[in-house]
């Protein structure tokens, strides 16, 4: 049964599985039981999505003391006295499937709150925050499920918050009710938020709209800034800064530089926009925001140039495929395939990038990801996955092409290359996987993305609760804690990934993973952690690799080695203070490297 809890979590209350399973008899015959903390955390993460980050520190902590550095008779360790422990996993699994996800209702209203690119938040009558978008959790630290008045609020703005919610039930829907002040953590601003009763259906519970009503920042904006006035990357930043109402001495400490060096760059800033003070500066660039969001096309370049499309193949079986397209309508065609996690990855400055250089994005949506259907056929899915590239080639009339592999894409690259033969030029692998060729590989990745690999390899019957678990935690508003599980062992990614115009396109990405539940996840996860390295000799085409140094998974030795196997055709870009997100902050440098393989423009 589903929970009808408005703030997506589950109940408190202890479901009758819950019960049945702490009864259930433990099985015999193990030689090493599960430690208790584990089993506990197992059934923990079941009741409260937000556990998911402690089963997984927990299952971190027992699973590497058996897999000893080194010692290549530990994935048997884990095998042998798994049996216990897949017992309670598979049982959590089961109770997780017949709790199923969040009703529709719940998933509108999430996207009420991803089309509005500035921090909003949708509030109960009582403070709850029932659901927050991604610059919301970015800039206030909001999360899912917390209360309100835990923010950082000014004092008088938290008892009119207090008097506006105490009697939003007699409000009309979309009237104004009050404003307040809430001090970002994230860059040390203190923006106004506005709080309006938002639409519910009838006979809802009434939810208000609290969303920052100051001038709005994209990244596109900071790109015609840099590209018509000149600006440089540091003086967008302190642009961005001064319209969000931050002092200079705020501006500063957020920067790490000193209070002189911020007034330079504020005088260059005024000089290059010709205009006379910082006033004038804030009503330039909120001109700028309201003629970008009235395009109805955020973060993009006008529609008229750019094409964000969708479309649906009908495959063999009754299946449909999905296939994104980005870039201009006429552009030079580069086929791109998805990583696990991360969608098209497509920020604004990506989108801009592709206009520059007259490039299409040609993505199709692989089996269980978003709305392309399962692939019933058998045979290894990166080979399927080949077949249906052939498919969308035709139906987009593509001749030739290169091939850009995304993060665990690149599996999916190499085979669709070496089945394709001369029909794809070369292939661009970006902070791309590489065979698992030694059990090294696994233990140089930082923690989180090791534990997934090991459970992945050694005990694959254990995943589907891992991933579903996360899977929870994202339907309850949790994209935060999900990316900060992911990352917040790798600064570098860490901090790019916290970015407004970059975060965003993260949550897209894990969308368009779990719509289907675990199963997309599952398959890649397992093709990932193989020695794929037959796909690589079955190809003739160049090999571009462009990697960041600091990639947490994919460590740049075990580029280098690959690279150094592969060397009469392999290349090897790396990126200096970059992670494994350098399509996301850095597209140029990838596409500077897909261009020579593009033909003419």
């Amino acid at each position: 049964m589903l929970s009808n809890r408005q703030d997506g979590r589950r109940p408190t209350t202890r479901p009758a599985e819950t019960v049945l399973m702490e009864k259930a008899p433990a099985p015999r015959g193990i030689e090493h039981s599960a430690p208790a903390s584990l089993v506990e955390m197992i059934y923990a993460s079941v009741l409260e999505p937000a556990r998911y980050d402690d089963l997984m520190a927990i299952w971190q902590a027992h699973v590497e003391t058996l897999l000893k550095k080194g010692d290549d008779t530990a994935p048997t360790t884990v095998s042998q006295e798994g049996s216990e422990v897949e017992r309670h996993f598979l049982r959590a699994f089961a109770i997780l499937e017949r709790l199923g996800r969040p009703a529709e209702a719940n998933r509108s209203l999430e996207a009420m709150l991803d089309v509005n690119p500035r921090p909003s938040m949708l509030i109960s009558a009582d403070g709850r925050i029932v659901l927050c978008n991604a610059p919301a959790q970015v800039q206030f630290g909001a999360r899912p499920g917390s209360s309100l008045y835990d923010l950082d609020l000014e004092a008088s703005g938290r008892a009119s918050l207090k008097m506006a919610l105490s009697g939003l039930g007699s409000e009309p829907v979309g009237k104004l009710l009050t404003v307040c002040r809430i001090l970002s953590g994230h860059d040390g601003a203190a923006p106004v938020l506005a709080l309006a009763r938002a639409p519910r259906p009838e006979g809802e519970p009434p939810l208000a709209l609290l969303s920052i009503a100051e001038i709005g920042w994209s990244e596109r904006i900071g790109s015609i800034l840099q590209g018509v006035f000149g600006l440089t990357e540091a003086e967008c930043d302190v642009t961005r800064g001064i319209t969000a109402g931050a002092t200079v001495d705020q501006i500063a400490a957020t920067r790490a530089r000193s209070i002189k060096t911020v007034r330079t760059q504020m005088k260059a800033i005024l000089r290059k926009l010709d205009v006379r003070t910082q006033a004038e500066l804030v009503r330039l660039v909120a001109s700028l925001t309201q003629i970008d969001l009235s395009s109805q096309s955020y973060g993009s370049a006008p529609a008229t140039k750019i094409a964000h499309e969708r479309a649906a193949l009908a495959r063999p079986g009754g299946r449909t495929l999905g296939v994104v397209v980005l870039g201009p309508r006429d552009g030079r065609p580069v086929l791109f395939v998805h990583g696990m996690l991360d969608g098209h990855g497509a920020t604004a400055r990506c989108l801009d990038e592709l206009q520059k250089r007259n490039l299409r994005l040609i993505a199709p949506v692989r089996p269980c990801f978003g709305a392309s259907g399962p692939d019933p056929a058998t045979g290894p899915a990166p080979l399927k996955f080949a077949a249906d590239v052939t498919a969308v080639l035709d139906q987009f009339g593509v001749e030739r092409c290169p091939v850009i592999g995304h993060m665990a894409g690149s599996v999916y690259a190499f085979a669709t290359a070496a089945a394709l033969g001369d029909r794809i030029t070369a292939i661009v692998s970006v902070s791309g996987g590489v065979p698992i060729v030694s059990p090294r590989q696994f233990a140089i990745m930082t923690p989180r993305q090791r534990i997934v690999a090991y459970t992945a390899k050694y005990t694959p019957r254990l995943l589907p609760l891992i991933l579903r678990s996360g899977i929870a935690l994202l339907d309850a508003g949790g994209q935060y804690a999900f990316m900060k599980a992911l990352y917040e062992d790798a600064p570098v990614d860490f901090a790019i990934a916290r970015r407004p115009e970059v975060f965003p396109v993260l949550c897209d990405g894990y969308r368009l993973t779990v719509a289907q539940g675990h199963k997309a996840f599952e398959i890649d996860a397992q093709e990932v952690v193989r020695d794929w390295s037959a796909f690589v000799d079955g190809s003739r085409q160049p090999i571009a690799l462009v990697h960041g140094r600091h990639d947490p998974v994919v460590r740049i030795e075990t580029v280098r080695d690959f690279a150094g196997r592969y060397a009469s055709r392999a290349s090897l870009c790396e990126v200096e203070d970059e992670g494994q997100l350098i399509f996301y902050s850095r597209p140029e440098i990838v596409l500077d490297h897909v261009e020579a393989f593009a033909g003419p423009g």
